[in-house]
């Protein structure tokens, strides 16, 4: 059992290797450098999708969440958030079989002085939701978590886009 012997030093050496060829490729952990164009952004809403953005911008390096637009390179205004439940089959007994739900949030992103940097657009984001009979109570929770969901997905989207925002000057 000579191999034994060695296996603590063999994986050593491979973890090493494979932090080196890692580090030499340019990798960084996902999240820590979002990309954007700008030093400066205000997020405008009191929807939770302007939360989650705002959670999603927060302590990157390099970037200032600021508090006034005249401070703010770019600004996002999430100018509407809608949440449609759409009842898509029924049982045999006439209760809900599968449920489709459907947030849908308008936003509009100019620069600091409101010059319009990307006219008023909206994301759609749908998910399918079934219903068993024997879980019927716990709906409620399962729909609010899709809910939260669909906001992070959004959130992200909107990170995305702000990325390929290019303000003046």
């Amino acid at each position: 059992m000579p191999f034994l012997r060695y296996a603590p030093r063999m994986l050593g050496l491979t973890l090493l290797m494979m932090a080196v060829l890692v580090s030499g490729c340019g990798f960084t952990p996902r999240g820590q450098n979002l990309g954007l164009p700008f030093k400066s952004i205000v997020v405008e809403g009191n929807q939770g999708t302007a939360a989650e953005v705002l959670q999603v911008l927060r302590n990157k390096p390099g970037l200032t969440i600021a508090n006034r637009k005249v401070d703010a390179a770019v600004v996002l205004t999430i100018l509407s958030q809608q949440v449609d439940r759409t009842v898509v089959a029924f049982s045999g007994a006439g209760r809900p079989r599968e449920i489709q739900l459907r947030m849908r949030v308008a936003y509009r992103i100019n620069d600091g002085f409101g010059v319009e940097l990307s006219g008023a657009q909206e994301i759609t984001q749908f998910r399918d939701l079934s219903i068993n009979e024997a879980e019927f109570l716990a709906i409620g929770s399962a729909e609010a978590f899709m809910v939260e969901d669909m906001q992070r997905d959004i959130a992200q989207q909107l990170v995305r886009r702000l990325r390929a925002i290019r303000p003046p000057g």
